[in-house]
């Protein structure tokens, strides 16, 4: 099978936390040995977020020099046959389907009210580009942990800005919802019911009183020679 990324590709650079979590890793694991990973990266999160100025520009620096580094490999790149100019495999699926289970979401009338949203994914949702722009290297999950470190650390002030928003979303919801009225075949909140997964079929019970079935010549044999 064809490896999902050409080994010879130029690696990405690391964005200036990433830097930091990967030099500091060992050494925060050695002072905190009962940590989980969990709580491993939080307290990672936490340290970096303590840094002064000229700490942190120390690690930008680094960063910087990752980016120049990864750039100048990427301008003499070239991909061998089946690859993309980043050293993806063309056409190689990299998630595969859930096992069991439905295989989609919910059909949903297009014109039922949008939920409401929480202040903290208001908040995610504007600023994840910029996260992305400021963090390249970091992956999904690294990602969601910045941005939730980020939200965690704003002021009151800041954070009632989110809260606001949030709560005006609701109101928005409540209202859109009391006046929707719902297709033929949708509920009240506009799934198409006809999406639903099927019940599992119970397991029919066994009426004790039942004829038992006739015994097979094996099994009948099986009894004689107990019986003798």
């Amino acid at each position: 099978m064809k490896p999902k990324k050409d080994p010879n590709a130029p690696k990405r650079n690391l964005s200036t936390y990433l830097l930091y979590q990967n030099a500091m890793r060992e050494l925060f694991k050695t002072r905190n040995p009962t940590m989980t990973f969990g709580q491993l990266s939080k307290y990672t999160s936490s340290m970096y977020g303590e840094l002064s100025e000229s700490e942190k520009s120390a690690w930008q620096s680094r960063a910087e020099a990752d980016k120049t580094r990864y750039l100048m490999e990427m301008s003499t790149y070239v991909p061998p046959r089946g690859y993309d100019a980043r050293g993806a495999a063309i056409g190689v699926e990299t998630k595969s389907p859930a096992r069991g289970g439905r295989k989609g979401p919910y059909t949903r009338d297009p014109n039922a009210p949008r939920r409401s949203t929480s202040s903290y994914l208001m908040y995610q949702n504007a600023k994840r580009e910029q996260f992305k722009i400021d963090n390249p290297g970091m992956t999904f999950g690294q990602l969601s942990k910045y941005t939730s470190h980020m939200y965690k650390s704003l002021s009151p002030e800041e954070k009632e800005v989110w809260v606001e928003l949030a709560r005006k979303d609701k109101i928005r919801y409540d209202e859109e919802k009391t006046n929707y009225v719902a297709p033929l075949g949708h509920d009240s909140s506009g799934k198409y019911l006809g999406d639903k997964p099927q019940a599992k079929k119970t397991k029919k019970q066994k009426d004790p009183n039942a004829p038992k079935k006739s015994r097979g010549s094996y099994g009948k044999l099986k009894i004689r020679y107990h019986v003798l």
